[in-house]
């Protein structure tokens, strides 16, 4: 795909707009890759992430990312999924459900413990744990007492009266996500660490729980987060009550969950005005990309002043915060005027072929909500943009450049509504 020269003058291996979904393999036009269905989460979930959490005593996860929960792919047996958002047990606790009326006995505290609006509930007597989604999962409609909820419809499961031998029951703190924006996570000290702004940094620990705040003091409703330096390290966070999107801070060495030790700190960038959009990291450094500029910070050595700024550019930036994609050590992502690949020294234009048509179909506001992955498989990053024509996902194939020095870019469209890219555990 080549769009920057008009047709007439057009190379003849650069197909102009207008030609979809193929791949160039061993020198000749092939049909792109496909896919096939491998679980269902239910109606109308927007799947955000696919991540593979790989722990140290061999074992990983398939781990899924939507914009309510957490979950985790299964695979013995004729397991599907299960539920890793943080959850309560209510055991011994639960007297009565009368159509979509759920009583508990005295004592209960559903509104103390933060149950609200939109959350889950299911009797244990009910409940496949690794078959998800579990039909007799109820939506709260409100929390009317500390011992009183009622669901959005009759509960489907089993309902009478339990007085003096009261059932155990389960209920599902879902998340939600800012408008237009997305989980960020990361693996630090063995724990899945993930964010998205809306709620207190959230781990799970890969064991038999489920995931909960890192430390609801200190690490709060960031919306970037990266492993560096054996520290996580979070970006646009709430600090005093207030969202900070000029500052990142990183945890003590070794544990995500400490935040007020000697290896512990925070930085804010001054510099300029623009906003925080994103972490990567490049070889053994760190870039804080903002929109219009991007700051780079290597290790020192030093557990108490870990970090030292190498690098800051100011008039290009990361102006979506989820195109940013990292690749064989580098990093990929979109700014106002083309594409780009940050290699630890420069900043690299790699969209000259496809850019000027990209910003003809994509407009400004779409622009800061595309968002990208890598198939390393076939040595790509796709960005998928809402455009004047539709969903597309443009293609730039990294692996060829003996043949392709710049890459080639194409660009594909799916049957399926396609919210997201990753790679899982086999």
């Amino acid at each position: 795909m080549s769009s920057e020269h008009p047709s007439f003058h057009e190379d003849f291996s650069h197909p102009v707009w207008g030609s979809l979904n193929w791949i160039i393999k061993q020198k000749s036009l092939q049909k792109r890759w496909g896919y096939t269905a491998d679980k269902d989460l239910g109606s109308g979930v927007e799947i955000q992430y696919v991540a593979k959490y790989d722990l140290k005593d061999g074992n990983s996860h398939t781990m899924v990312l939507t914009s309510t929960d957490l979950v985790r792919r299964e695979t013995t047996g004729s397991n599907t999924l299960s539920y890793k958002t943080e959850t309560g047990d209510y055991n011994s606790t639960i007297d009565n459900i009368t159509g979509a009326v759920v009583t508990a006995k005295a004592g209960t505290t559903w509104s103390t413990d933060g149950v609200a609006a939109d959350d889950m509930f299911i009797l244990d007597d009910d409940h496949s744990a690794l078959i998800e989604p579990d039909a007799n999962w109820g939506t709260i409609q409100s929390v009317d007492s500390e011992t009183q909820i009622t669901l959005t419809a009759n509960y489907s499961g089993t309902t009478g009266t339990w007085t003096g031998s009261e059932k155990n029951a389960l209920i599902r703190k879902v998340y939600s996500s800012p408008t237009d924006e997305r989980w960020s996570w990361a693996v630090v000290d063995d724990k899945f660490c993930f964010t998205n702004g809306n709620s207190d940094v959230q781990y799970w620990d890969g064991g038999s729980g489920y995931a909960g705040a890192l430390d609801s003091t200190n690490a709060k409703k960031a919306r970037y987060c990266v492993e560096y330096a054996n520290r996580l390290v979070l970006a646009d966070v709430e600090i005093s009550g207030v969202r900070d999107p000029l500052s990142f801070k990183w945890s003590d060495e070794g544990d995500p969950t400490a935040w007020t030790g000697s290896s512990s700190g925070s930085i804010q960038l001054l510099e300029s005005k623009d906003w925080i959009t994103g972490l990567g990291k490049v070889g053994a450094n760190i870039v804080i990309y903002k929109k219009d500029s991007y700051v780079m910070y290597h290790r020192t050595g030093d557990a108490t002043d870990p970090f030292h700024r190498d690098i800051y550019r100011g008039g290009i930036g990361c102006v979506a915060p989820y195109s940013l994609v990292e690749f064989k050590g580098v990093n990929a992502f979109l700014w106002r005027d083309n594409f780009y690949v940050f290699d630890g020294s420069m900043h690299i234009p790699i969209g000259d072929k496809i850019k000027d048509k990209f910003f003809d179909l994509v407009g400004e506001t779409e622009v800061e909500r595309v968002f990208g992955f890598n198939n390393p498989i076939t040595s790509e990053v796709l960005w998928r943009a809402n455009t004047s024509e539709g969903a597309y996902w443009f293609v730039w194939n990294y692996g060829d450049l003996r043949d392709y020095p710049d890459g080639y870019w194409t660009v594909n469209d799916y049957a399926d509504n396609i919210f997201c890219g990753g790679k899982g555990a086999i």
